[in-house]
């Protein structure tokens, strides 16, 4: 007997199994995803994913129930075949094979389309998680995926003490440009620094967007090398102009890096790091400082100065401002470890 159909058959149920795997495990997969906290941005985009998935359900269930009758047919056509009183002539074998090539064609069809389908729904499914864990202005990851993958870093820092260190930016005087110039505008300021921020910072793990004019970074590895490219990316910001709105605006950055420490939390390595940054900032910004556990010290060309952390503030060595200042700075500070311990408990 002719072995190709007996091929067919074989190549029909090892495509056909694969596909309703992975069919399955994408389907449980996005079912987990879906499930998590936080993982979609809007009610919408969680109906357009439970739409998605219902239709992957739907499809994927045809095509098991295409695959249960293609098995019941070869079943049949086996014992058929087997039976010597079925197949004696020529005739009779040559309307067997015929139908056992009709069954691998027809579920080869339903193969491909499910496979197409498949392809479809798992790029669509993709765009949604995308969407979901990227900011909408600037392209950049959102708070949330900021979020897990803080969650990941600190899980292997718990499970092999691999250190990351984490970089946290706010463009100086930002409300100066939105007032001055507009909000579409301020707009553009975002997305420049966006794009200059990932460009010189290619090799992090993380970029996201932080919230309003902060930017997060998360560095594989020690702070040293963190510093250094917040440093280059703080000269490379200062040295050129954005044009925005048809204004030419000068725009300068302030940023504060801290390192995950031994028997550290998340919510203590954020802090520090924004201990750093407000060190920065009351030292007279476009600076970057550096949280090393105990004090946030300057790095780099400006601002060498040493600023002492006490009972979770900052008190600068240099520039000391004016009551008008501090007074604002204070309120500032305070709406921010606010808002900390509020995403802490959550």
């Amino acid at each position: 007997m002719n072995t190709t159909p007996i091929l067919y058959l074989l190549m029909g149920l090892l495509f056909g199994t694969t596909l309703l795997a992975a069919g399955i495990a994408l389907r449980s997969w996005m079912g987990k995803r879906l499930a998590s906290p936080g993982i979609g941005q809007s009610l919408l985009e969680q109906q357009q994913m439970v739409a998605a998935l219902r239709n992957m359900a739907s499809w994927t269930n045809d095509f098991a129930g295409d695959f249960t009758r293609y098995q019941s047919t070869m079943e049949s056509l086996t014992r058929d075949a087997a039976d010597n009183k079925k197949v004696q002539t020529k005739e009779e074998v040559k309307r067997l094979l015929d139908r056992i090539v009709d069954a691998n064609s027809h579920l080869q069809t339903r193969l491909e389309s499910a496979e197409e389908k498949l392809e479809m729904q798992t790029k669509q499914l993709a765009g949604y998680l995308t969407e979901a864990r990227t900011d909408g202005l600037t392209g950049l990851a959102n708070r949330k995926a900021f979020d897990q993958k803080m969650d990941e870093c600190f899980a292997k820092w718990q499970q092999i003490k691999h250190p990351f260190t984490l970089a946290l930016i706010d463009i100086d005087h930002f409300k100066k440009v939105n007032d001055t110039y507009g909000h579409p505008a301020g707009d553009a300021v975002l997305k420049e620094i966006s794009v200059r921020i990932r460009e010189l910072t290619s090799q992090s793990m993380l970029v996201a967007r932080y919230g309003g004019e902060e930017f997060a970074i998360i560095f594989d590895g020690e702070v040293q090398h963190a510093a250094d490219v917040m440093e280059g990316l703080r000269q490379t910001i200062a040295s050129k102009s954005i044009v925005a709105e048809g204004h030419t605006i000068s725009i300068t950055i302030s940023s504060g890096v801290a390192r995950i420490m031994s028997d550290e939390r998340i919510g203590k390595l954020v802090r520090r790091s924004d201990e750093a940054l407000y060190s920065a900032k009351i030292g007279g910004r476009n600076r970057v400082f550096v949280h090393n556990g105990v004090l946030c010290e300057s790095f780099g060309g400006l601002g060498n100065g040493t600023v002492v952390v006490k009972s979770g503030d900052a008190i600068a060595t240099e520039i000391p401002p004016t009551s008008n200042e501090l007074e604002h700075r204070v309120l500032a500070r305070l709406d921010r470890l606010i808002s900390q311990e509020a995403t802490l408990k959550e």
